[in-house]
């Protein structure tokens, strides 16, 4: 174990650095976030002047989730598919299997050095709107934290998941953007990041329910929300945990057959 930290963690600290140094790109990407929440905020106070329950969410419960929702998405951005596309793109993934690391394992902790600095900003800013726009009395016990906090680690191992699956794909295409904005688009409407899975059809929740992206983003939520508790809470934590195994195991799998395509 002290072997492995010792490998792998330079990965995460030289990920912290650039991600520090090149802060203003994460400044205006954060930017763009935090406007794109607001816009939400004000079309869900709109609809809520309406009626006081929608879906089976109230006005606070609906503004925490699009809170919570924005704080996952801005932990584990867009930046690891977009760091592997691009080593595959211009080759030089070559140099990287030349070094006694697995990839999976170096993009792993890359991912928890970007995650590092750019949760910290994330959860300032959404818990001051949190306190500022919500009531928060009820959702702060230290019970429900502690496993709120077990929903969100496995839900960061998920996204990195399927964020490297997303990458892969550019093995295979010459479009790596597209391939990344594709796998996202895809991720925030199965996963819950754009509405509620509630809100959708019957179908559509039986389809998302059998997927994993659910694990990521609603699952979570409803956690902290406290609408999934006792023996269906455990159920939660044990679905998060089933798909983090398999897509880990899975995504090395992918990158064996991924890399006969290139030779060194």
């Amino acid at each position: 174990m002290c072997r492995f930290w010792k490998r792998y963690h330079g990965f995460a600290k030289c990920s912290m650095e650039m991600r520090m140094a090149y802060r203003m790109g994460f400044f205006f990407n954060w930017l763009s976030s935090l406007v794109g929440l607001l816009v939400s905020i004000f079309l869900w106070k709109t609809l809520f002047q309406a009626q006081s329950i929608v879906q089976g969410y109230d006005w606070n419960q609906m503004i925490l989730y699009a809170l919570i929702v924005a704080f996952l998405n801005a932990t584990l951005s867009m930046g690891t598919e977009m760091n592997m596309s691009q080593k595959i793109l211009d080759g030089s993934i070559a140099s990287d299997l030349t070094k006694p690391v697995d990839i999976q394992h170096m993009s792993f902790f890359q991912a928890i050095g970007e995650s590092v600095v750019e949760g910290v900003i994330s959860l300032a800013v959404v818990f001051v709107l949190a306190v500022v726009l919500t009531d928060l009395t009820g959702y702060l016990r230290p019970s429900k934290l502690l496993l709120f906090t077990v929903s969100l680690l496995l839900a960061f191992l998920l996204k990195f998941c399927l964020a490297y699956l997303g990458g892969l794909l550019c093995f295979f295409t010459s479009n790596g953007f597209g391939v990344v904005y594709l796998r996202q688009v895809i991720t925030d409407v199965f996963s819950g990041a754009m509405l509620p899975l509630s809100f959708y059809p019957l179908w559509f929740q039986k389809v998302s329910s059998v997927l994993p992206f659910q694990a990521s983003v609603y699952l979570p939520t409803q956690i902290f929300l406290g609408r999934v508790e006792g023996k269906e809470l455990a159920v939660t934590l044990l679905l998060q945990t089933f798909w983090v195994v398999v897509l880990w195991i899975g995504a090395k799998f992918c990158f064996q057959l991924a890399v006969k395509k290139i030779t060194i």
